[in-house]
């Protein structure tokens, strides 16, 4: 996934693009801060700026890096020739002379170079003024971001008053500074149009954003709704005929250009409702919605939802160990790497009855770990299967369609720690042979989440309602744990190829545990 973000000096480009990669996992490739490198150098050394083929050296010469953000949520610290010059390259005098500079092609040639170094790895957010149109021309969504140049002005002088811009009531303290930014910038859209090379252009194919009007969360909720639509095609594109059911739901293709500016408001608007209603607001002690337990971290929870699932965990915990007494097989490795780590993973198993899902919840509140199972929203038709769904932590996915709702609801699952549980046969399969038809996009939703997938495999929980019979009887249920499957570790190329190869081996490691339980306890499906 590359999204490039376009638009003249001062529009907020940085700001929208830190918030998206944050939000949407991507990385934060800051392109303006890499020129602005060469012009600091060109400054430091002496370096006339009319001088093409000295800076041309230059640009080849130097070493620019990034690194950690000094504050949470803030700009990544940028490092020349591994000295940190973050605040150095934002003086006004970088401003004035980085536009002469970055139009130098030899510059360019030295800077996109890097640049699509970078975006070779994809899940990248970049910004600037010629990412659509020369650096990633490809770019699997593109964004021109404008402003007019009285409110760009004001959000730089703010800045470099030390004001944050989105503050309720703030407002510029030095007019003198003011007035010369505002001119710089008037100066600095001239220049950028006028390049010979990487001239400031939006795309044919870019969405035009106008945030003269738009706080900056409406813009990222705007720009994010672009990324899902895109993410969803592709997920579409590439995704089996029958429709899977972990696969992202189609959305329209986003507006043209030319018809953009005045929708794009409309659609960061009703994004931003979504989110303050889908994860971000926080859950009330009552009264909340379906929705909003399928959207928050289920240590979010209002607190008398969590004493009811604990209490009820402990419950079924009991019951099961002595009516099914069960046993995992090499799962404290898992259950220890997830109590270090981050991140939850995805874990997939086969499927034959209820049992397992409800065992394999308690095993992991167990160790202290929360795993929220995938169901098919055909459960929530009953008001009571759909209560007890929520408490556990469930995520419904709607079968037969590609349904984005729930891959985007499992990946930020992941990524606040939480596992995920997923049956890609997507149904029970009671028969002894075992197999059927996969339904893909686990490993979809594994990539997004940067995480790795885990196989899993049970035998005896069939027989605990056998053919013909309603109610369960006790019987033994047997689990066995595989070592998590990384995707650096396919030892494959390319987005689409690693996503099948993933599909592929971890489904067949399902069988292969299957296979040795099954050797090991005789006689058990």
């Amino acid at each position: 996934m590359i999204v490039v973000i376009d638009g003249p000096a001062g529009s907020g480009k940085s700001t929208v693009a830190r918030a998206l990669g944050r939000r949407e996992g991507l990385t934060y490739l800051d392109t303006g801060a890499m020129y602005r490198c060469v012009t600091l150098a060109a400054l430091e050394r002496g370096v006339d700026p009319s001088d093409a083929c000295a800076l041309g050296a230059l640009a080849r010469s130097v070493t620019i890096a990034f690194g950690p953000a000094a504050e949470p949520g803030g700009a990544p610290t940028v490092l020349l020739d591994g000295r940190d010059v973050t605040s150095a390259i934002r003086t006004a005098e970088v401003d004035s002379s980085v536009s002469a500079v970055s139009g130098v092609p030899a510059v360019r040639e030295a800077m996109v170079a890097q640049q699509r170094a970078v975006g070779a790895a994809g899940d990248v957010v970049a910004e600037g003024r010629d990412m659509g149109t020369v650096v990633f021309p490809d770019a699997d969504v593109k964004v021109f971001l404008s402003a007019d140049a009285a409110a760009r002005a004001r959000r730089r002088t703010m800045e470099r008053e030390g004001t944050d811009p989105r503050t309720p009531g703030a407002e510029v303290r030095d007019l003198a500074l003011y007035e010369r930014i505002y001119r710089d910038i008037l100066a600095r859209d001239a220049g950028d149009e006028a390049h010979a090379v990487g001239a400031l252009r939006c795309a044919d194919d870019a969405v035009r954003l106008d945030s003269t009007s738009m706080t900056a969360d409406e813009v990222v909720d705007a720009v994010a709704s672009l990324v899902d639509g895109a993410r969803e095609r592709a997920a579409a594109k590439a995704a089996p005929k029958d429709a899977p059911e972990e696969a992202p739901k189609a959305e329209p293709e986003p507006a043209p250009a030319s018809e953009a500016g005045e929708g794009a408001g409309k659609a960061a608007k009703s994004a931003k409702a979504s989110k303050a209603a889908g994860g971000d607001a926080p859950m009330r002690p009552f009264h909340n919605t379906w929705d909003d337990y399928y959207d928050h971290g289920m240590a979010e929870f209002p607190l008398p939802s969590r004493m009811v699932y604990s209490a009820a965990c402990a419950v079924v915990y009991g019951f099961t160990r002595l009516y099914w007494p069960w046993r995992f097989e090499d799962a404290e490795p898992l259950m220890e790497e997830l109590g270090r780590r981050d991140k939850g993973t995805v874990v997939v198993m086969n499927h034959v009855s209820m049992v397992e899902p409800v065992i394999c919840v308690v095993m992991f509140w167990r160790h202290g770990l929360r795993i929220r199972p995938v169901f098919k929203k055909e459960f929530n038709r009953s008001d009571l299967t759909r209560w007890v769904f929520t408490r556990v932590g469930g995520i419904p996915v709607d079968r037969g369609t590609a349904d984005l709702k729930a891959v985007r609801r499992a990946k930020r699952a992941i990524q606040r720690g939480e596992s995920v549980l997923i049956y890609p046969e997507g149904t029970r399969i009671r028969d002894d042979d075992g197999t059927a038809d996969i339904h893909g996009g686990f490993a979809l939703i594994a990539r997004m989440a940067k995480t790795d997938v885990t196989p899993m495999a049970v035998v005896g929980a069939r027989d605990v309602t056998p053919e013909g019979k309603r109610l369960p009887r006790p019987h033994r249920v047997f689990f066995k744990v595989g070592r998590p499957l990384r995707f650096g570790a396919l030892g494959v190329k390319g987005r689409r190829e690693q996503l099948d190869a993933m599909e592929r081996r971890a489904m067949d490691r399902v069988w292969e545990l299957r296979a040795e339980l099954r050797r090991e306890h005789p006689g058990e499906w």
